[in-house]
């Protein structure tokens, strides 16, 4: 699913009319400096005032409440399909309430102050390359040069993402606001499966949230949207819970593990009561604990003792630690337990047993190489460069993606044989 909103035509529409504002206002700002005799003070406010005038909220009003109206009415109307499904059927009225027309100028207020940051973040810019070009000496067609690079490529594509990141925002309120009138409590989230999605969606792709939770889009330029959920008490709903508290419960065990220092000794219930714990603290899992009508208590403990047993089987101590420190770069526990499931495995030339696979979208991929140990434990994970793993993957020798615990042994006692 490329596109579940369905609505790519019209955000590229919408985003080519933003993306025309800057593009004006450099052919007039051009046209205003190449017919200037001097460049001075009057001529730089004069500058300032076009970029105003071509890229200000004024210019951008009528475009924003054109499209934000047809984002609305299409959010609207996907909302209405998906409750058909259900058996509920609501009639989008001819005028809208006063309570989406509240939230519709909202989201209009909101594109146009982006607008507003936009313009006056250019005209800075403009006006600091102006001076910096007079200080230098710059004749007046260095000058034109610069200004038309800030007015250029850069200026475009902030208005290209502002055009696509707010039509995700509008068409989602406007299921959201289609939900809650029909009585529905929770959603799902639908992420664009295609290779330009990125970790952050993926992440939470098929996660279910109560109506009131932050809705997309996730980041800028982002295609996700939701889809109702009329029961939790349906078995996808409870698997969907109980996957993303297992994943939670991971993390967190993997964090106080992380802790302990090499070599020294913590008992298995210390560190399920210091992850029971911190699962009580964290809201998201209190939330899920209440969608499946649990005590939280209760389902803390049940899932810090599942967390150990699966780091248990599947890392060292040093795996777990390396682990970790990848959470900065977007790398959770869960992704790399997925990635020893699902990757290639390759030998090196040592005889040393990896997984080598690739996350991420086309914008934003990783690179991950996972070592195992003669138990098919990962003893350590890295993130490493595109150039890296490619020339792994021409070096190594490929083995069996489904590589068990046995095979895994065979190779590692064939290597001591060979190295030892």
């Amino acid at each position: 699913m490329t596109d579940p909103t369905r609505t790519k035509i019209l955000r590229e529409e919408f985003a080519s009319l933003l993306k025309k504002l800057p593009e004006k206002a450099k052919k007039r700002v051009k046209e205003i400096i190449e017919t200037a005799y001097k460049i001075d003070e009057d001529l730089i406010e004069e500058i300032k005032k076009v970029i105003e005038e071509e890229m200000g909220p004024e210019a951008a009003e009528k475009i924003i409440n054109k499209y934000t109206d047809i984002f609305w009415q299409r959010g609207a109307s996907f909302a209405s399909r998906q409750l058909k499904k259900f058996g509920i059927e609501i009639i989008i009225p001819t005028h809208l309430t006063i309570l989406d027309e509240e939230t519709i100028n909202q989201l209009k207020n909101l594109q146009l102050e982006l607008v507003r940051g936009l313009s006056e973040e250019t005209k800075k810019k403009v006006v600091f390359h102006i001076r910096e070009g007079l200080l230098r000496g710059e004749s007046i067609q260095q000058i034109t040069k610069r200004i038309t690079e800030v007015l250029g490529d850069d200026a475009k594509k902030r208005a290209e993402k502002i055009a696509r990141t707010e039509a995700t925002r509008v068409f989602n309120k406007a299921a959201e606001s289609r939900y809650s009138k029909a009585g529905i409590k929770y959603w799902r989230w639908l992420a664009a499966k295609d290779e330009r999605s990125c970790s952050i969606c993926g992440s939470r792709h098929g996660k279910i949230f109560k109506i009131g939770d932050p809705t997309p889009p996730a980041h800028p330029n982002c295609r996700c949207t939701m889809v109702p959920i009329l029961s939790l008490k349906s078995k996808e709903a409870r698997i969907s819970i109980k996957r993303e508290s297992k994943e939670i419960a991971l993390q967190h065990y993997a964090r106080v593990v992380s802790k302990i220092p090499t070599g020294k000794f913590v008992p298995d219930e210390e560190n399920i009561r210091k992850v029971a714990q911190a699962l009580r603290r964290d809201e998201r899992f209190k939330q899920l604990a209440e969608m499946l009508e649990i005590d939280a208590k209760e389902f803390a403990k049940r899932y810090a003792q599942e967390a150990l047993q699966i780091l248990r089987e599947n890392f060292t101590k040093h795996g777990i630690d390396r682990a970790v420190e990848l959470e900065k770069h977007g790398i959770v526990v869960v992704n790399i337990l997925r990635l020893k499931k699902r990757g290639k495995r390759y030998i090196s030339k040592r005889g040393q047993v990896n997984v080598l696979a690739k996350i991420g979208g086309k914008h934003d991929p990783k690179y991950i190489r996972i070592v195992l140990d003669e138990n098919d434990k990962i003893i350590t994970v890295h993130r490493i460069s595109k150039r890296k793993y490619e020339k792994y993957k021409e070096r190594w020798k490929e083995v069996e993606t489904k590589s068990s615990k046995k095979r895994v042994q065979k190779i590692w006692i064939k290597r001591r044989l060979i190295f030892y």
